[in-house]
C-alpha cells in the first residue's frame, strides 16, 4: 500500500471488512436464486478469475455477451456477491462473464485496468462466438467498463494504459452500461478538492495516486476516468444513477459530453436511490433492471 498513510491503510482494511459483511449479508438473502456458473482463471494473479454465468436451459441465447465488473471503489468487494444480482440478464438470454480483478492499492492503475483487458482478451480467445460484448458495471466497475470502451474505440489512447494489449486482441464493446460510475474526476473533486470526503479520497488515491486528487488535466498514463482522456469515439451508453448519489454529477457530466459528441446515450436518474442500490432490495432496483434490459434490446 505504497503512498498511503497508516490511517489510510487501516481504512482500506476496514472498508474491505465492512463491504464483505454488507454484501455477504445481501448475497445470503438472495441465496434462493438459482444460477448456472463456472469459474475460470484468465491470468496468473490469484484474483484474475471470472465466472461464466449462462442462461438457463430453454432460454434463447443472445449473440452478444456481457462482461460485468463489480464495484467497491477499486479497493474492495468481489464477484462472489453478484451472481444472484446478474441472473436477470441470464433470464433475458445473455451470457455473463462476471469478472474478479486484483484490487488497489496493491494493484493500482493501470495494472488493475490491464487485468480487465486481460479478462476480455481471454474471453475473445476462449469464446470467439461472441464477436462483441456489452461492458457493464456498478460504481468502480462502471468506471472500468467505460475506460475499456474508450480505449477500444480510440486505440491511439491505449499505449500509456493498456500494457501488452492492443485493440485486435479485444472484443468490440457493443455498449457501455454504467450504474452510478465514477466517470469524471473533476466533478467529484469539486471547487475545493481539500474538502473531498475521506472515503472518496482513499478510493482515488489508493487506485491512482495522490496526483488524481489535484484538479486540472492529468497525464494520460495517470488517467483514472474517461474524462481524463481526450477521446472522440464511444459506443452507445446507458447511465443510471440515484438522485441522492454522491456521483450523480459525474453521470450528468458524462451525459453532456456524450450528447455534445452526438453519441447515443440513455441517462436515467432514480428518485431516492442511494449509491449501490443495484445490489439492495430498493424500490428503484426493479426499474433500473428494466431500463437496462430495454437499453440492451435497443442496442441489439
Amino acid at each position: 500500500m505504497q503512498g498511503l498513510s497508516l490511517k489510510q491503510k487501516i481504512g482500506v482494511r476496514l472498508i474491505r471488512i465492512v463491504s464483505a459483511s454488507v454484501f455477504g449479508y445481501l448475497a445470503f438473502k438472495k441465496r434462493g436464486i438459482q444460477v448456472d456458473r463456472q469459474e475460470f482463471h484468465y491470468g496468473e494473479h490469484r484474483d484474475e478469475r471470472l465466472d461464466l454465468q449462462r442462461p438457463r436451459e430453454g432460454t434463447p441465447a443472445r449473440d452478444t455477451a456481457i462482461i460485468y465488473m463489480h464495484g467497491g471503489g477499486w479497493i474492495a468487494c468481489g464477484k462472489k456477491y453478484y451472481p444472484a444480482d446478474l441472473q436477470f440478464l441470464c433470464d433475458a438470454g445473455f451470457t455473463v462473464f462476471n469478472v474478479e480483478y486484483p484490487l488497489a492499492p496493491e494493484h493500482p492503475n493501470p495494472l488493475l485496468l490491464q487485468s480487465i483487458l486481460r479478462a476480455a482478451a481471454w474471453i475473445k480467445q476462449e469464446y470467439p462466438e461472441f464477436k462483441s460484448v456489452h461492458m457493464m458495471g456498478d460504481s468502480a466497475g462502471a468506471n472500468l467498463s467505460a475506460m475499456y470502451a474508450v480505449l477500444w474505440a480510440n486505440p491511439e489512447l491505449m499505449p500509456p494504459l493498456a500494457g501488452e494489449f492492443g485493440k485486435d486482441e479485444l472484443p468490440e464493446p457493443a455498449s457501455v452500461v454504467s450504474m452510478y460510475g465514477l466517470l469524471d474526476r473533476e466533478t467529484l473533486l469539486g471547487d475545493n478538492p481539500d474538502e473531498i470526503g475521506a472515503v472518496p479520497r482513499l478510493f482515488m488515491q489508493g487506485y491512482g495516486g495522490v496526483e488524481t486528487l489535484k484538479p486540472g488535466p492529468i497525464v494520460p498514463s495517470g488517467a483514472i476516468t474517461p474524462m481524463d482522456l481526450k477521446w472522440a469515439n464511444h459506443p452507445p451508453c446507458f447511465l443510471g444513477v440515484g438522485d441522492i448519489d454522491f456521483l450523480v454529477e459525474s453521470s450528468a457530466r458524462y451525459a453532456t459530453e456524450l450528447g455534445q459528441r452526438n453519441i447515443a446515450f440513455t441517462h436515467k436518474i432514480y428518485p431516492g436511490a442511494p449509491h449501490g442500490f443495484f445490489n439492495y432490495n430498493h424500490e428503484q432496483t426493479p426499474q433500473l433492471k428494466q431500463d437496462v434490459l430495454e437499453f440492451l434490446e435497443g442496442v441489439g
